[in-house]
Parts: C-alpha cells; sequence; structure tokens
C-alpha cells in the first residue's frame, strides 16, 4: 500500500487549486473496478449510497430535493484538512436552506480512526465511509480533495478537483444557484 501511495505520489500530476494554490493528494490505486458511469457536470448525479460514520445509510436518491455539496478525502491528506473549516463554515451557513456538505472518507483504517479525526477537528456535517473508493470511480479521479454540487433535482452542477475555498466565486455562484432551484 504504502509503496503504491509513494508510486502515485511521484507519477499523478499535482493539482493546484484557488489563489493559494494547494496541491491535491493521490487516491491509493486499489480502487475497484470503474463504475458504468460517471459524475459529470449537467448530468443526473449516478447512483451511490454508503454506510455513514453513524451507522445509518447515505443515498443520494434519497436526498433529492437537498442541495449537496459532496466532498471526496482522507485523514492522511494535507489539502482535505486544510478545507475542512471552509466545508464546516458552509455547512453551517447553509443548513437551513436544506444544504448539506457530506463529506466522503476514503481511509481504508476502519471507522475509528475516521471517527477520531472527525471529532479530533470538530467536523459536524455527515461523514460517509467509503474505503473501497467508490466515489472516487464515480468522480472518475484518483486526486483527493474532490468535490461536486448536486442540485435539488439530482443534477451535478458543479465539480473540482483540488482544494475549495469559499473565495472561489465560480463554486459560491453553483451554490447559490442551486439554492435557488
Amino acid at each position: 500500500m504504502r509503496k503504491s501511495l509513494l508510486f502515485l505520489l511521484l507519477i499523478v500530476p499535482v493539482a493546484g487549486c484557488g489563489e493559494r494554490r494547494e496541491a491535491a493528494a493521490p487516491l491509493a490505486a486499489n480502487a475497484p473496478p470503474p463504475a458504468q458511469s460517471v459524475v459529470e457536470v449537467g448530468r443526473p448525479m449516478p447512483s451511490y449510497s454508503a454506510e455513514l460514520l453513524d451507522g445509518s445509510t447515505f443515498d443520494v436518491a434519497k436526498e433529492r430535493g437537498n442541495v449537496l455539496f459532496l466532498n471526496l478525502w482522507a485523514t492522511w491528506c494535507g489539502p482535505c484538512r486544510y478545507e475542512i473549516p471552509e466545508l464546516e463554515k458552509l455547512h453551517n451557513e447553509h443548513l437551513a436552506e436544506r444544504f448539506k456538505v457530506v463529506g466522503v472518507s476514503v481511509d481504508e483504517g476502519g471507522d475509528q480512526v475516521v471517527r477520531e479525526f472527525v471529532e479530533e477537528q470538530r467536523m459536524t456535517y455527515p461523514i460517509v465511509l467509503d474505503p473501497e473508493g467508490r466515489l472516487a470511480m464515480l468522480f472518475d479521479t484518483m486526486i483527493l480533495p474532490t468535490s461536486a454540487i448536486v442540485d435539488r433535482n439530482g443534477t451535478v452542477i458543479w465539480k473540482k478537483i483540488g482544494v475549495v475555498s469559499l473565495g472561489d466565486a465560480e463554486m459560491m455562484r453553483a451554490i447559490e444557484q442551486a439554492l435557488k432551484s
């Protein structure tokens, strides 16, 4: 695992984002075969469900009527740690508008590792456990973090590989557009 991660760090191009030019982290190479559909802006969000950290099930299809900000991350990803306060702020500011930030952890170390990290970072938004990297396959990426916004009708209206920031005008316009729908 560590050798393949090191290999990926050396061969995967670093994705910069925002004005801060934070690097994105590559995802492990042991993901399952590619999904039949991928997340594309302007298209319906493909079917996706997984277990939440609290043991319940998260299902994108059951979230119709909500705006979703799906954020693919891992505890070992430095750039992911950087954006957590921004995501927490987004989640809290728009929660009353049926807006949900949903963190999707690809950590392979079990739920306790994720649980401890979430407590340490004081994350209050829902956390999905996806050690198989199924959402990464739908996002068609090996780079962390990667995020997408799904509107109330289930359409993907924005996607970004790399760190997100509240200073990203394109992201904020997409959120406002989705909240108005």
